[in-house]
């Protein structure tokens, strides 16, 4: 398997700064567009705050929503909560932030209490308290919010805040999928693909990571294509794996990037194409992803695909060598004894530590 994709356990550890990225915009998507508020005028402040937002007007945007969230609209104050959280529109203020979420979530509105939950594990405004936020998580999660859902799972998983329980983070993470959140269907899968909390499945993984994938999840595009181009859970499909690493790949992931470049490179499930095959390589190597440095620099060396460069190749294995790639020290070290004196120069280097 791919050593650059994060494990179970630092899957998790990444949920809460990912989901404190995410959030604002799924709070926007998910509980605006249906909004019902406490009276009408409320209502028409909110369409006009999430028309300017829409417009990136975030100024505005805020200064609508604290007029609806002035005449008691939990989902305004809410808004305006992860405004000040995120500093948009506004001045960054975690304090601020907290002014406006506090009362909506001691009055039940379950997003709310997902973000206060969010500030409590993260230390927004407040100090860190995991076992604070596990309550907040606990009362947004049981009125069935997704964002709670899964913060709670990742709890779960992690024994932070609570007695560790991967069974537990299973069952809220498949409740937070099972609403079609596209997070918690990644994370179901890895679920189901590492045999955490639940029999271990790949075909569910499988089915898990497609769902995720097709609401454009990056990281279930490149596993959805990794099943699918070595068979795992279904019947091996080459032309599938090349079609999502390739979505992958123009969403920026390196290492899709790279593993489309291949695909490219041996015609698997694409036309051959090795032109197209360096340059998905070289998008991989510019963001600093070693195995992309290691491809690229393969090109280079024999000249596939692009003008030979041996110069530039061995500069490239030696950066992949120095992020601890041991292809690419190989390589140094293989063509340095048939006399090639960069890659000497370069291996010397690599061991002195220069």
């Amino acid at each position: 398997m791919p050593n650059t994709k994060t494990n179970w356990t630092e899957n998790l550890k990444r949920l809460g700064c990912l989901v404190a990225v995410l959030c604002f915009a799924v709070v926007v998507a998910g509980f605006l567009a249906p909004l019902q508020s406490r009276g009408a005028r409320a209502e028409r402040l909110c369409q006009k705050g999430l028309a300017a937002y829409e417009a990136k007007d975030f100024e505005t945007a805020v200064k609508f929503y604290k007029e609806a969230a002035d005449q008691g609209n939990l989902k305004a104050q809410t808004l305006v909560g992860i405004f000040y959280r995120k500093g948009m529109g506004v001045e960054q203020d975690y304090v601020e932030a907290l002014k406006w979420l506090r009362p909506a979530a001691e009055q039940g509105f379950a997003p709310a209490q997902s973000e206060l939950g969010l500030c409590y594990e993260c230390g927004f405004g407040v100090e860190q308290d995991y076992a604070v936020a596990v309550e907040w998580y606990k009362k947004a999660a049981e009125q069935g919010d997704a964002q709670g859902q899964i913060q709670l799972a990742a709890a779960y998983g992690l024994g932070r805040g609570i007695e560790q329980d991967d069974e537990a983070a299973a069952e809220w993470m498949f409740k937070a999928a099972d609403q079609g959140d596209d997070l918690a269907q990644y994370h179901l899968a890895v679920f189901y693909r590492d045999g955490r909390g639940v029999k271990q499945s790949d075909k569910n993984a499988v089915k898990w990571f497609k769902k995720a994938a097709e609401q454009g999840n990056v990281d279930a595009q490149f596993w959805y294509a990794w099943h699918c181009y070595h068979g795992i859970g279904d019947r091996k499909d080459e032309k599938e794996a090349a079609k999502w690493w390739r979505k992958a790949a123009e969403q920026g992931d390196a290492e899709s990037q790279n593993r489309f470049g291949f695909c490219c490179l041996g015609g698997k499930g694409v036309e051959q194409d090795q032109e197209q095959a360096v340059e998905w390589f070289r998008k991989s190597a510019e963001q600093g992803f070693s195995a992309g440095q290691f491809s690229l620099g393969l090109c280079l060396y024999e000249g596939i695909g692009v003008e030979k460069d041996t110069s530039a190749a061995v500069e490239l294995w030696l950066k992949a060598a120095e992020q601890g790639l041991e292809g690419a020290k190989e390589h140094l070290e293989y063509y340095a004894d048939q006399g090639d004196a960069e890659a000497q120069k370069a291996l010397d280097g690599l061991e002195k530590g220069d």
